[in-house]
């Protein structure tokens, strides 16, 4: 596995960090290693999510946090039905299931390539409570800045979900 932005690999190496290049099935840390563990949008990148937080579990410390972003589930089923800031969001097919997604969107010149997996928050949920892990925190955060039509859209329909999750007694 590599990591795509090197930079922050060096200087995480640099400050002595706990940070390694490794898949989320296989983390080259001890059980019972860390007090807080972040999952940075990386879940709905991940064929095995269950594995994945298993593996998270295992590394955390008894009275451990797990902090988790993601894109929000309800994004990655739908689409807004224009470009104004009004535009209504659509449905496309069912919220519920467990699909994958593979598309490119283009922004400011760039083309940026997403695929992953879009599950209902339920399946987070059901992941995070058969790994003994309680959510302790949720947040669909809204834009604080709102100054383009496409922030606009986003402060209408949640575009992230925040999770806080801690090891159950």
């Amino acid at each position: 596995m590599t990591d795509v932005v090197a930079e922050m690999v060096e200087a995480a190496r640099q400050a002595n960090s706990a940070y390694a290049v490794a898949g989320v099935d296989d983390l080259p840390f001890d059980g019972g290693s860390f007090d807080l563990v972040m999952a940075c949008n990386v879940l709905m990148d991940v064929d095995d999510v269950p594995a994945a937080i298993g593996e998270i579990r295992r590394v955390m410390k008894p009275g451990g946090t797990l902090l988790i972003s993601l894109v929000h589930p309800f994004r990655d089923r739908g689409r807004f039905a224009g470009e104004a800031a009004d535009a209504p969001f659509v449905l496309d097919g069912s919220y519920y299931g467990r699909e994958r997604f593979d598309g490119e969107e283009d922004r400011d010149g760039m083309t940026m390539h997403f695929a992953g997996w879009s599950q209902p928050l339920e399946g987070y949920v059901a992941v995070l409570e058969g790994a003994g892990l309680a959510i302790t925190a949720l947040r669909e955060p809204i834009p604080d800045r709102v100054d383009s039509d496409l922030l606009r859209k986003w402060a209408r329909v949640p575009l992230f979900l925040w999770l806080k999750a801690r090891i159950l007694a």
